[in-house]
């Protein structure tokens, strides 16, 4: 009878199942280490990527600030040079505002009325003179009126005046005195503030009589 040995060959056996659950734990390993390496490599990645586009918008951001920066520097520039031009062309007309005034003061005198006295504190303007008559004054003040150096013009007093031979002369006779009083414009404006791109138009003021 012939005897045949099968422990190498359940060892042999044996050693192959081994080897398989040895490559089987590994290739699980080997998954489980991808399954963990793969994701945390491309959230890595990606977030190198949202990295880069923060540092650029930060950047674009500073650029910005900036740009905005210098932007109100040049209107804060811009705005005190028109201020200062303003100021130079209110003092050019405040300059050449009296000698307009005068002028304008004696166009709108009439043949028969004569200034006695002009005063002017703090653009309170105060006129004393003498006139053949009522309707005289009224055109003086009505002619006042429509300079745009005077505004306000109000007469405050008229009374008869004793005969004045040297003004008159031939016409010697009774004449009125007035005194009126009216506001000063040395810009020119008529009174009228500063104008404005918002601001409505004045109204019209009353002729003062």
């Amino acid at each position: 009878m012939i005897r045949i040995n099968l422990l190498p060959v359940k060892e042999a056996q044996r050693a192959l199942d081994r080897r398989q659950q040895i490559s089987v734990a590994l290739l699980g390993l080997l998954v489980a280490i991808l399954v963990m390496v793969v994701p945390y490599v491309l959230q890595t990645h990606k977030l190198k990527g949202l990295e880069q586009e923060v540092d650029q918008l930060r950047a674009e951001v500073a650029q910005l600030s900036r740009q905005t920066a210098e932007v109100r520097d040049l209107d804060r520039k811009r705005a005190e040079l028109e201020a200062k031009l303003r100021v130079i062309e209110t003092l050019k007309q405040k300059r050449t505002g009296p000698v307009r005034i005068l002028e304008d003061l004696s166009a709108a005198t009439p043949e028969k009325l004569w200034l006695l006295e002009f005063s002017d504190v703090n653009g309170q303007a105060t006129l004393t003179g003498l006139a053949l008559d009522n309707q005289t004054i009224a055109v003086f003040m009505r002619q006042l009126q429509a300079s745009k150096y005077f505004f306000e013009v109000d007469l405050v007093e008229t009374a008869h005046s004793e005969t004045v031979r040297d003004l008159a002369g031939p016409q010697a006779g009774s004449f009125k005195k007035f005194i009126i009083k009216a506001r000063l414009d040395y810009l020119g404006e008529g009174g009228k503030p500063a104008p404005s791109p918002t601001a409505a138009s004045a109204p019209a003021r009353k002729t003062g009589t």
